[in-house]
């Protein structure tokens, strides 16, 4: 029993280590702003992340759930603050969709949505 136990406490810290060497990247900012309710379409989307990173896949989608093309490439470099041009919106809800990898390869994701009157 004593051995089981000895076991379980080494796996626990084992595991919990590589949970604790994954980098913590959160959304530090981003244009529209997370929630945003705006009277005018946004020309531009922004986002500027707590340290860098390398994104992979940006999508943004409508209410419907259909993709809006706005020319995202993924680029070699690892950076903080990425901006596109944005197509003219129409009034409605969207979500941006981030998947991107840490300094440390790890995948990630994040999102926020924002609304167009």
């Amino acid at each position: 029993m004593k051995a089981l136990v000895k076991s379980f406490a080494i796996f626990s810290i084992l595991l919990s280590s590589v949970a604790l060497a994954h980098e913590a990247i959160e959304i530090k900012s981003s244009t529209p702003s997370k929630n945003a309710m705006l009277m005018e379409a946004p020309m531009e989307l922004s986002v500027s992340f707590t340290k860098g990173v390398r994104l992979i896949k940006v999508v943004l989608k409508d209410s419907e759930g259909a993709k809006v093309d706005f020319g995202f490439e993924p680029p070699k470099e690892v950076a903080t603050d990425y901006s596109w041009t944005l197509p003219k919106l129409r009034p409605g809800s969207y979500n941006v969709e981030f998947i991107m990898l840490g300094s440390d390869g790890h995948k990630m994701k994040d999102s926020f949505g924002f609304m167009v009157h």
